[in-house]
């Protein structure tokens, strides 16, 4: 049965193009065992990289989220991509390390946020393969060119809709981003900015690649933004769902305290994932259970294939960036 407050906030998304689910996750049931597995990872991490001399300390006595902080603080991206759930399309090495443990494959198929979910996608629902995993430390701690950087999984995230990084084929795909907070997201730590009702037109805007004239650059020109934009701090626990085609960035973080997110893509089964032959996978289907992923191990085995597959056939960058307009260069 559809309760009232799914109704509003099912009708919140379609008109003006994002919602928040208000403690839709339960914070010590559905989320610190995330947190939890991400500091026993990290603590691998940092022991193999002391070890390998490849970082100068081991940032003893200090909380998961603050050595967390203070890891990615300290060597930027470097090695960011052990924790990260996604693999850019910028290498064809069948060895990239990758965020696969199982905590976040329980999260990825949770079922409060699956029930969450039938409200926006109905009962089919399938899994992109399309993530982002944010972890940003106070900006004044990081180096110049992390805090340049445009890729915004570590500074500030510029101006974009998500939909620029699907491919054409799934314009019509019917993906929802959820982004979930591991930490209170606040306007100090650099919650998120939203532009209501900016995916009505129903078009990509213009997206810039990092150019010579603005090589720190990457998503929608500041001046092309509409005035309107709302701040979305939330607590842990709480989702916020937003259209592919809502426009949307983050503040700064100004505070002491770490930024620490995920942007989750969800669509309905069977509809084209738009992720260069990358599959989106069940993780609910009321018509057939049987089909559901239900194991870490299958979810594991699903991107140890792909990553080989694209080493053994190359990969291609498919995100759709605006490369001659004016705005742009």
């Amino acid at each position: 049965m559809v309760t009232a407050e799914e109704t509003r906030s099912a009708t919140e998304l379609r008109e003006q193009g994002y919602t928040v689910l208000r403690g839709a996750l339960n914070p010590a049931e559905d989320v610190q065992p995330l947190i939890d597995e991400y500091g026993l990872v990290l603590d691998e991490l940092i022991t193999s990289l002391h070890a390998e001399g490849k970082i100068s300390h081991q940032f003893p006595g200090l909380s998961t989220l603050d050595r967390l902080a203070a890891f990615v603080a300290e060597t930027g991206d470097k090695f960011f991509q052990h924790l990260s759930i996604h693999v850019a399309f910028d290498s064809a090495d069948a060895n990239r390390p990758m965020y696969l443990h199982p905590e976040m494959f329980n999260l990825l198929r949770n079922p409060h946020l699956l029930d969450s979910l039938e409200q926006f996608l109905g009962p089919e629902i399938a899994v992109n393969s399309l993530h982002i995993t944010r972890i940003k430390p106070p900006e004044k701690s990081l180096s110049k060119s992390v805090q340049g950087s445009p890729n915004g999984a570590i500074s500030k995230t510029l101006w974009h809709q998500d939909l620029w990084a699907f491919q054409t084929d799934a314009d019509d795909t019917k993906a929802i981003t959820v982004w979930v907070p591991m930490v209170p997201a606040d306007e100090e730590n650099g919650c998120l900015l939203v532009v209501p009702y900016s995916h009505l037109p129903g078009e990509l805007a213009i997206h810039c690649k990092p150019s010579e004239r603005r090589p720190d650059f990457k998503g929608i020109p500041d001046e092309i933004v509409s005035d309107q934009r709302v701040a979305v701090p939330c607590e842990v626990g709480d989702v916020l769902i937003l259209d592919k085609l809502t426009q949307h960035s983050s503040l700064e973080n100004t505070s002491n305290r770490l930024r620490w997110s995920f942007d989750l893509r969800y669509q309905p089964i069977g509809q084209s994932p738009g992720q260069g032959g990358r599959p989106a996978w069940t993780a609910r289907s009321r018509s057939n259970p049987r089909s559901e992923m239900r194991s870490f191990e299958e979810w594991e085995t699903m991107w140890r294939g792909i990553l080989a597959h694209e080493a053994e056939v190359g990969v291609t960058d498919h995100t759709r960036f605006s490369l001659n307009n004016p705005l742009c260069v």
